[in-house]
């Protein structure tokens, strides 16, 4: 890389790590725009070939699913990300198998579990959760989908416990491109075939089962390489190994059950406390919100292990260096997309039909939240990764207790626009509260540079014209494409200017070796 780190005291350290989080990050953020495209193509082929109520029925079903299915998971993703990746940079190899056999055993038994509750509580959680004369087809969708549990919590486990390898590929080609590509079709073919939600739903949920083929190919593949050719013995899964995986693991268990409870639980309290269809309106039209959630995390999955890693050696200059700059392109992808979404709601959301535009408010609130979020960049990822699962699953505790309080104080009275509001409060503690955390009691700066000049240039470009085309054309389809024409061809000319202080010739360089 031509370019200088300026903020780190060692300059080809860090150019080392900038270099490698480039290469994972730009083919996580190639495989996390497919993503966010099949997943937006996914919720108009419900909205518009279901229907808006039985759309609505399959969403809050998956929300459901999604919720039991990560409780399931105990944190194990996180824990071999971290785990695998430390075992790596202290060249304890011989440790890697035993890990993920300590991992697996607990998980698999707690998704059988999972599975038999959400079989035995579904028509409980319908009767909760479904409109009068839905009942029983709620009921029935939930458990068509049980079946599957085991089967897409231990997916989910390996694929993103691959991650520890210092690789994106499996989590990118099997979960993010090849099954994300897939749910679209296998959803229009089940409509196609008459078999309504209960097929829809069992039809999303079945897919993890030829995925739990190539993620479990993908994990068994990178031990044998990371072992071979070397003098030792794989170690024996033991009460050792497992107490340690098991001492940050336990935490991120109940950490990540807050997150997806976050992620997931305002469309599950909408439906209880307005209708399934309100639901399905809610979490058709926030995800907008998603491609960008999706880039971050993609910077953040590729980044954790690196953070992971110098964190482990007490590289903390370097740590900060590198968070820096990721918060930059993480700032350079979000606020172009969020002003749009911010400026321009009613055609967006027209698309998924003429009822989903009730959204808006909701949209706009979440939009506001991720644009002020954006440059504090993978803050939770430096928590994690420094071994701080407790202080970890503190910080997601208190966004439940935003977010379901919020929900339950405000929705009843303001609809779905409250809801919007509580997930955007949510937002931004979700990023104020561990970037200060990680400044005052780990020594990372995580804001810096790089995420000024990618506002300032969002700012300037795609937010003066998109201003200038809302006030002009109003909340339409003209000033919609205006922005997203003449705006996003003068933000990438912008970005022409600024490339060397956001690194982008480093992400380019990781674009082309991926191709």
């Amino acid at each position: 890389m031509s370019e200088a780190e300026p903020e780190a005291p060692s300059k080809p350290a860090a150019s080392d790590s900038v270099g490698a989080v480039a290469r994972g990050g730009a083919l996580n953020m190639g495989g996390s725009i497919v993503y966010g495209a099949a997943n937006f193509i996914l919720l108009v082929v419900l909205n518009r070939v279901l229907g808006t109520d039985d759309a609505g029925i399959v969403l809050v079903a998956i929300a459901i699913f999604n919720i039991i299915e990560t409780v399931s998971e105990l944190g194990c993703g996180t824990g071999l990300v971290r785990m695998l990746s430390r075992d790596r940079a202290l060249d304890r190899q011989d440790l890697l198998r035993a890990t993920v056999i300590v991992a697996i055993v607990p998980v698999a038994v707690a998704s059988l579990i999972g599975a038999a509750l959400l079989w035995a509580m579904a028509e409980p959680l319908a009767r909760l959760l479904a409109d009068h004369g839905q009942v029983q087809l709620v009921a029935d969708v939930l458990k068509a989908m049980a079946l599957f549990m085991p089967f897409a919590t231990l997916h989910s486990v390996l694929v993103s416990g691959t991650r520890g390898f210092n690789t994106m590929i499996p989590q990118t080609v099997i979960e993010r491109v090849g099954r994300a590509t897939a749910l679209p079709m296998v959803v229009a073919i089940a409509v196609g075939l008459g078999m309504g939600p209960v097929g829809v739903g069992a039809s999303w949920a079945a897919t993890t089962v030829v995925a739990l083929v190539f993620s479990s190919r993908a994990m068994t593949k990178r031990i044998k390489r990371a072992t071979a050719n070397k003098d030792l013995v794989p170690a024996a899964p033991s009460r050792a190994i497992a107490r340690d995986f098991w001492a940050f693991t336990a935490p991120r268990a109940v950490g990540q059950s807050a997150e997806v409870a976050v992620n997931w639980v305002d469309t599950v309290l909408v439906g209880v406390l307005v209708s399934t269809t309100a639901a399905g309106i809610y979490a058709s039209g926030t995800r907008y919100i998603l491609p960008g959630v999706y880039a971050a995390n993609a910077l953040m999955q590729v980044t954790g292990p690196r953070i992971s890693g110098l964190l482990s050696k007490g590289d903390k200059a370097e740590a900060s260096a590198l968070i820096k700059v990721v918060a930059g392109w993480q700032s350079a992808v979000m606020w172009p997309l969020y002003l749009i979404t911010a400026l321009f709601p009613t055609p967006l959301l027209r698309v998924f039909g003429p009822e989903v535009v009730e959204a808006k408010g909701a949209l706009v609130a979440i939009s506001m939240a991720m644009l002020v979020s954006a440059p504090a960049g993978p803050v939770a990822s430096v928590i994690l990764m420094a071994g701080r699962s407790r202080q970890a699953m503190f910080n997601t505790l208190v966004l439940v207790a935003i977010n379901v309080g919020g929900n339950l104080l405000f929705v009843p009275s303001h609809g779905i626009t409250a809801a919007g509001m509580t997930w955007g409060a949510t937002i931004l503690v979700a990023a104020l509260l561990p970037g200060w955390q990680a400044h005052h009691s780990l020594g990372v700066a995580t804001i810096g540079r790089p995420a000024g000049v990618a506002v300032a240039v969002s700012v300037v470009t795609i937010g003066a014209i998109g201003l200038a085309a809302r006030l002009w054309l109003g909340d339409g389809t003209s000033g919609l494409l205006l922005t997203s024409s003449l705006g996003v061809l003068a933000y990438l000319i912008g970005l022409t200017f600024v490339r060397s202080a956001l690194h982008l010739d480093a992400l380019w360089k990781g674009i082309r070796r991926r191709s």
